[in-house]
């Protein structure tokens, strides 16, 4: 049994986290432990149907809680029968589905809850902010809401997590119940209702101080990319922009760092056109530090993004990168001729291959647009960061009910 003492207990919700690395589960392991060593008592909860450990490193000290089980409630076993029935109503469906699919997790939630009565709990992107929101109801414990992309795309889009349209609607209904609501930037604000902007926060991520190595100073010629293999990040893109571009360059190469769904229709696309030998799909790394300090030039050719971390620690080791305008998340801090080049996604031409070219071409402006990187993110800070989580946090907790 951990012993706390006085510390005021903090609970970190998360949907899935055991083996995930992705930027998300890697900002909850990260924010864990900036608590503890802070002094606060932390338990992470989160509900994986395996007990697979996390994939980043969480303190001995914090207390790691999967809620889930494999049996069933009440109401979910009331919502399978109705998604059985042929006479059902379409939104009684969809409120079945929902109930199969989290009322085991919102009840250990709410037993949680009520039974240790935590002084905050914050939740980790919608599919947990909408349960612990739920769950808190009628509970004396107060729920930041986390958001770590564009708000539009987490509560509008039908293709980011659950397309059950009650789930949308359930997405900013319980908002109302939020105690503090979470975004990366300012900007990120604007899209919420104006009766509940006064509860928003912007906290941005931070640049890992592990990222403070000196760059070489000869870089090689390479083009990196970092980022999860899915299609928002839109590397099917930069493959076939590269391929355009690798015959002109014969001594360059592109490398991207990363896993998932679209790794295999990525490597199909690259033997397709013939680019295998200089276009990499290098998997996961872990010490991305020293490739950040050899590359030439960073391409995130995303679709949007939350923070955009990756482009962030290029910066930060003065390696331009080449981004779209459009991209936010990233236009926040990646400035056109600046410490990048912020290329148009509409057009009649190969606007990302066109940037690419122009930097592998001119080295002088690559050393130019890198010297201004670190500069660019430089109130990226785990200080800072460290410095936002407890102010708020302590005005939260020291507020009234």
């Amino acid at each position: 049994m951990k012993e706390f003492g006085n510390a005021k207990h903090v609970a970190l919700v998360i949907r899935q986290l055991g083996g995930r690395s992705g930027g998300a589960e890697r900002i909850y392991c990260e924010l864990a432990n900036i608590l503890i060593d802070s002094g606060y008592r932390v338990t992470c909860l989160h509900f994986d149907t395996k007990d697979t450990p996390p994939f980043y490193a969480i303190s001995t000290k914090a207390e790691l809680i999967n809620l889930y089980g494999s049996a069933k409630t009440k109401r979910q076993r009331r919502a399978m029968l109705i998604q059985r029935l042929p006479f059902a109503s379409p939104n009684a469906k969809n409120q079945a589905q929902w109930d199969e699919k989290n009322d085991f997790f919102l009840s250990q939630l709410r037993d949680y809850f009520r039974l240790t009565k935590p002084a905050l709990a914050i939740s980790l992107m919608p599919p947990s902010n909408t349960v612990a929101l739920l769950a808190a109801a009628g509970t004396p414990v107060k729920v930041v809401a986390t958001n770590h992309n564009v708000p539009k795309e987490d509560y509008e889009s039908p293709h980011r997590w659950d397309p059950n349209p009650l789930d949308r609607r359930l997405r900013k209904e319980v908002l109302e119940h939020a105690a503090a609501i979470h975004v990366l930037f300012p900007s990120f604000g604007d899209w919420f209702p104006p009766h509940l902007q006064e509860r928003v926060v912007a906290i941005p991520n931070y640049v890992s101080p592990e990222f403070a190595r000196r760059p070489k100073a000869e870089r090689d010629k390479l083009i990196l990319a970092v980022g999860r293999l899915a299609e928002v990040k839109n590397y099917m893109q930069l493959v076939r922009s590269w391929a355009t571009l690798a015959n002109d360059f014969p001594d360059w190469k592109v490398v991207v760092y990363g896993t998932g769904p679209q790794q295999r229709e990525l490597r199909d696309e690259i033997a397709k056109l013939g680019i295998a030998e200089s276009f990499v799909l290098g998997g996961h790394r872990s010490d991305l530090g020293r490739e950040y300090a050899r590359a030439a030039i960073f391409c995130h050719p995303a679709h949007f993004e939350g923070f955009g971390l990756s482009p962030a620690e290029a910066l930060h080791m003065s390696v331009p990168v080449v981004s779209y305008a459009d991209c936010a998340g990233v236009n926040q801090f990646v400035k056109d001729g600046y410490n990048g080049l912020a290329v148009e996604r509409n057009g009649s031409e190969d606007a990302l291959a066109k940037g690419l070219r122009r930097l592998m071409e001119d080295e002088t402006l690559r050393e130019t647009l890198g010297r201004n990187g670190p500069q660019s993110v430089s109130e990226f800070t785990l200080d800072r960061y460290r410095a936002n989580w407890i102010k708020l946090i302590e005005t939260l907790t020291e507020r009234a009910n």
